[in-house]
């Protein structure tokens, strides 16, 4: 037991050591803000030709000259007359209020950054994210990009990742106006990526193939549960799961949807529900894996609810137009994700504590997420170029756990009832054995009421010899009667038990009939205190496993010996036969002469009532003497 914590606790280390070197790997080498590149400053980038080789890709994150509440245009720089209100890194704010909770979440700015290149002409593209949530974007003084309408007096919201392929030399001046009055963030969020056209394409192509692999097993694993619970009487586990991959998909695929779907505002509502969701079955599964009963754990799922409820009223709270009801609402969000963590943590646990395996596997795919968590907050400044958010991650982290308990839930509830219907198979062959059995016993006393009748007759025959003094006569006529007598095929007893009988008087048939000599031996003193329906599944299984193996064979002897013994309070059953030497192994574990990927049902069935009964079974084969013995003892 305690070499056993010991693994499960080297386990946990070793996925919270693994998280945080994955976590700490993505910061430093898929990072925007860690990549090493030139940035600009004072709203100025100079990149030589050497610069250009050397980084094919930039991110454009520092040195944005910022006009807050303005949207200018290329004229509007030709004098110089504009000053910047500040400088910036692009995701240093959330929104137009630029860090001051007092200013209005809501409204226009206008950014703006030259970058100076070699002076013979050459193709670039620039990929500008999402920038919310209307934008104009100019680039040499000409108008190359319109999301939406950006005018205040005909706002018009439109959002999505676009890129933009045009030819410049000497000076490129990249000029954004932006506003903002419908969405939860204002202005540009997200860094543009800048460069040589074929490696910012491959930047951008690769992104999204490593998103739609992700969504495509989401969707696949969802597909899949679903077709479980459609094609078997499984848990509903499987459907509430199937769903928790959907909300994965829904929280993740955000690149794929605004890249090929533009202006599709409604997702927003759906991305950030569907994180929501996914952490709110995350506690329902486990609500139903671990059967609690607590109230705690239905308060948590209240709140769980409620979040879920905050987030379709998103575009109410942000109508409201209050930067303080905005950062209300991430706080809102950021409690959640850390409540729901600590409760998936503590529940989890206990479970690992009384020997749960769930437990311990779910508890590595809480941990993982709980690593993001921490990750998140000690480095805030990220934001992947390839791969994903932290938390995106541990999320998949955590759907893949939960995917493997509920697969671990379903494959025990098969096993159960691949038994349950070995089980039954087995007694519906004892009722026949039954019907067999007793036809030999009747015969046998139809036989013997005819002796008794004719018995009178025989002592009349008898009294005649002896009164006439026939002695040889009546010697011969009683050797002829002692022969029909014994022509009679009465059944062996080996026991008091029928069910032992039964079994033994059919195996012993069917063998005899395929030439397979059959020996048993019952040496029982205390009585049987195990069912009938145990009885009948592990000696059925183990007799008719041992014809089938004999079958099998073409040359050689055919044998079959069965024993029964007590030892103090335990029965011990004993079954041996010869085989043709083709057993199929994993390991010690002997599988299924029908599937090489399976163990038998029949001899799952063994070591389930032998477990049931608190007893054990043990499988032996001798190879070079071809025989194959099983030990049950109950």
């Amino acid at each position: 037991m305690l070499k056993k914590t010991y693994r499960s606790a080297v386990i946990l280390a070793a996925v919270c050591s693994l998280s945080v070197f994955l976590f700490l790997s993505v910061y430093y080498y898929d990072n925007k803000y860690t990549a090493e590149q030139p940035q600009a400053s004072a709203g100025v980038l100079l990149l030589d030709g050497g610069a250009l080789e050397t980084y094919p890709v930039l991110h454009l994150i520092g040195g944005w000259e910022y006009y807050g509440g303005r949207l200018l245009s290329p004229e509007d720089f030709v004098d110089s007359s504009q000053v910047p209100d500040k400088y910036i890194y692009i995701g240093q704010y959330g929104g137009f209020d630029a860090g001051d909770k007092n200013a209005p979440p809501h409204g226009s700015a206008t950014y703006r950054l030259n970058i100076y290149v070699p002076d013979l002409p050459r193709k670039f593209m620039l990929e500008l994210p999402e920038i919310f949530s209307a934008y104009r974007a100019y680039i040499n003084g000409n108008e190359t990009m319109l999301m939406g309408n950006p005018d205040p007096a005909f706002y018009r919201p439109e959002t999505g990742n676009r890129t933009i392929t045009f030819e410049a030399g000497h000076r490129v001046e990249i000029i954004i106006a932006a506003s903002d009055f419908s969405s939860f963030y204002s202005g540009m969020t997200y860094p543009p990526a800048f460069g040589e056209p074929e490696s910012v394409a491959n930047l951008l192509s690769s992104r999204l193939l490593i998103r739609g692999i992700v969504c495509a097993v989401a969707l696949t694993v969802a597909l899949i549960s679903l077709l479980i619970k459609l094609t078997s009487r499984s848990s509903r586990l499987t459907v509430l799961y199937s769903l928790l991959c959907l909300c994965f998909i829904g929280y993740v695929s955000y690149p794929l949807v605004h890249t090929y779907i533009r202006g599709f505002q409604p997702f927003y509502i759906i991305e950030r529900l569907s994180f929501c969701a996914m952490l709110l079955l995350t506690m329902f599964l486990q609500y139903k894996i671990f059967d609690l009963k607590d109230k705690w754990s239905r308060f948590f799922m209240v709140f769980g609810i409620l979040c879920c409820a905050m987030a379709l009223a998103l575009p109410l709270i942000v109508s409201l137009g209050s930067t303080a009801v905005l950062y209300g609402y991430s706080r809102l969000i950021s409690t959640y994700q850390w409540v729901v963590a600590a409760y998936l943590t503590f529940v989890t646990a206990c479970a690992f504590l009384r020997k749960s395996v769930p437990g311990l596997v779910l508890l590595c795919g809480i941990l993982v997420f709980d690593c993001a968590l921490v990750m998140d907050r000690l480095f805030p400044l990220f934001e992947p170029i390839y791969t994903g958010w932290f938390i995106e991650i541990a999320g998949f982290a955590l759907v893949i756990a939960v995917g493997a308990v509920i697969g671990l839930e379903v494959a025990a509830k098969y096993r159960e009832n691949a038994i349950l219907s070995e089980r039954a198979n087995s007694m519906e062959r004892l009722t026949e054995m039954q019907k067999g059995y007793f036809n030999v016993l009747r015969k046998e006393m139809d036989e013997t009421k005819s002796i008794r009748h004719d018995l009178r007759h025989h002592f009349m025959v008898i009294e005649s010899f002896l009164n006439n003094k026939q002695y040889g006569d009546l010697t011969a006529y009683i050797t002829n009667y002692n022969g029909l007598i014994r022509t009679n095929d009465e059944p062996d007893v080996y026991t008091d038990n029928n069910v032992i009988n039964i079994l033994i008087h059919h195996y012993q048939m069917l063998s005899e009939q395929n030439r397979i000599l059959f020996d048993a031996r019952c040496e029982l003193i205390e009585p049987i205190r195990i069912s009938d329906a145990d009885l009948c599944g592990i000696l059925s299984n183990l007799l008719e496993n041992a014809v089938e193996a004999c079958l099998r064979i073409k040359t050689g002897r055919r044998n079959i010996h069965l024993g029964f013994l007590n030892m103090g309070d335990d029965l011990v059953i004993r079954v041996e036969n010869t085989t043709d030497g083709s057993l199929k192994q994993s390991g010690k574990t002997f599988l299924s002469s029908k599937s090489e990927e399976r163990i038998g049902y029949g001899i799952t069935s063994v070591l389930a009532v032998a477990k049931r009964n608190g007893g054990v079974a043990g499988f032996t084969w001798n190879k070079e003497a071809r025989l194959f013995t099983v030990v049950v003892v109950l």
